[in-house]
């Protein structure tokens, strides 16, 4: 049996961890985060270490950035360094990957690996001192697990080997996230991100104020959402638009009582859509997408939905009409999305695949 250490810090979440949830008689796992992490309910054993990254504050991050590279720093890892096989760490540039690194470097951890979910190569390297944490890192991680391709070509443009680099997808628990809903009288539209410029979030309002008659439920929250709900007031509209929270764990059901699922992502130039973990969700509940192409959206959706050029609100617009429209091609794109999710984001058979490479990596010792 193989002991892992899942280090995230601040951003231990259940929609990553639902694809480690491993059988205990062959990898045992336990879970490293900051004292307040995203998720504190977690399927495996969860340690909960000082950091920086807890006291979430515009202040603190410029300050630990400029002295330390990062805010997440994880005060008192180093005494777990012989209690497991393998540390599984996140992105290279965060302080607790470096933290590891330095562990790795001086052999006090056996095996270490790191997720890279990033997309742009280079990025994360403007502040100096978090360039050399990130350089650190790659240089003392023994390989790395990409959630996409794109992260995978990032990597190797970096000057990362490829054979250094497993590609595995993300996947969701298909018994949860699936198509339930058969009619509905109105049409509902739905986002689910954070209410950011990026998020394309204002491009779909102005789209959906030229489809009259349907509801669009917006699930996350944000800095724009005060502005949203002035322009919804002055649009009048606060009947066919909703703005909500919900937790991870109600999520499938807002899948089950929507008709469209929309993702009008944009690129900035620091970020881009590294994976887009509702387009899965999505998918797996059997609805018909729309997203902008940009970042890794058209290499998770592939052809189970309708992808729109970045910043074209007009064809954004009518995209959105065509679906209404057209049950029978809501219906299409539904089940191409549902079969995609199944053949490629099965979290079950996901975990197999990372439970192999774990495998594989701890045999590879040295």
């Amino acid at each position: 049996m193989i002991k892992v250490a899942l280090v995230r810090g601040k951003y231990l979440n259940n929609y990553e961890g639902q694809n480690y949830r491993f059988a205990k008689n062959r990898i045992a796992l336990s879970a490293i985060a900051s004292r307040f992490p995203l998720e504190a309910n977690t399927d495996f054993p969860l340690l909960k270490l000082p950091s920086l990254a807890d006291f979430d504050s515009k202040f603190t991050r410029i300050i630990a950035n400029r002295i330390f590279g990062d805010s997440q720093i994880l005060f008192g890892l180093e005494k777990y360094a012989d209690k497991f096989d393998i540390f599984h760490s996140a992105d290279p540039h965060y302080y607790y990957s470096y933290q590891l690194a330095r562990l790795r470097q001086r052999k006090l951890i056996n095996r270490l690996l790191m997720t890279s979910w990033e997309t742009i190569p280079f990025n994360n390297e403007t502040v100096y001192r978090k360039k050399l944490i990130k350089k650190f890192s790659k240089k003392n991680a023994d390989f790395f697990l990409c959630y996409t391709q794109r992260a995978k070509n990032c990597l190797t443009k970096e000057g990362i080997n490829e054979k250094r680099v497993k590609i595995v997808k993300l996947g969701v628990d298909l018994n949860r996230f699936h198509k339930k809903r058969l009619k509905a009288k109105d049409l509902t539209l739905l986002f689910v991100g954070r209410l950011v410029e990026e998020k394309g979030i204002l491009d779909l309002y102005e789209a959906f104020k030229r489809i009259r008659g349907k509801k669009l439920r917006l699930v996350g929250s944000g800095p724009l959402k005060r502005r949203l709900k002035l322009l919804i007031s002055k649009d009048g509209l606060k009947k066919s638009v909703i703005i909500e929270n919900k937790v991870y764990q109600e999520m499938h059901k807002v899948y089950q009582n929507a008709d469209i699922f929309i993702m009008p992502s944009k690129r900035t130039k620091t970020w881009e859509e590294q994976y887009g973990m509702v387009l899965i969700e999505a998918m797996a509940s059997g609805l018909p997408i729309i997203a902008y192409d940009t970042g890794a959206i058209a290499e998770n959706l592939g052809g189970a939905g309708i992808l729109v050029k970045e910043n074209d609100v007009n064809n954004l617009a009518s995209q959105i009409g065509r679906l209404v429209r057209d049950e029978t091609l809501r219906f299409k794109l539904g089940t191409m999305g549902r079969k995609r999710a199944e053949e490629i984001f099965d979290c079950q058979k996901i975990t197999k695949q990372i439970a192999d490479f774990y495998e594989t990596i701890n045999g590879n010792s040295g």
